[in-house]
């Protein structure tokens, strides 16, 4: 799955520690995700330091931790084998968005992200007994 998260979907806040939450949707009731990360196609710019975290309502950085979002690259994410995220109740996916200095999110002018989450809907799995 591919969420686009331009600037001005979270230039919103005036305060220098301001968070902004944007919930990409509901997980299936029986779900792993087992890979995650985020690519910043454009630098964020207007603030001094912004960070983005992805993962659930329940544990927000379970996905990709806390890293920031003012160079364009690649942001890797947590789940490995080791690590799989699942649940077997639904829950929301969520990006968080951290404004950590000088400035806040509303002054932000230019930046653009994608994260890319690969969801099993273990509910789907078919039965080959």
């Amino acid at each position: 799955h591919k969420f686009t998260i331009p600037y001005s979907d979270v230039a919103l806040g005036s305060g220098s520690t301001d968070t902004v939450t944007v919930t990409l949707g509901a997980l299936p009731s029986n779900w792993v995700i087992n890979n995650a990360l985020v690519n910043v196609s454009t630098a964020f710019a207007g603030t001094t330091a912004f960070t983005v975290q992805v993962g659930t309502t329940t544990a927000t950085t379970a996905l990709v931790t806390a890293q920031s979002v003012k160079t364009a690259g690649v942001l890797a994410g947590v789940p490995t084998t080791a690590t799989l995220v699942k649940a077997t109740a639904t829950t929301n996916l969520v990006a968080v968005f951290t404004n950590a200095t000088g400035g806040s999110p509303s002054a932000l002018t230019a930046g653009q992200l994608d994260i890319f989450v690969n969801i099993v809907n273990l509910g789907d799995s078919p039965n080959l007994g």
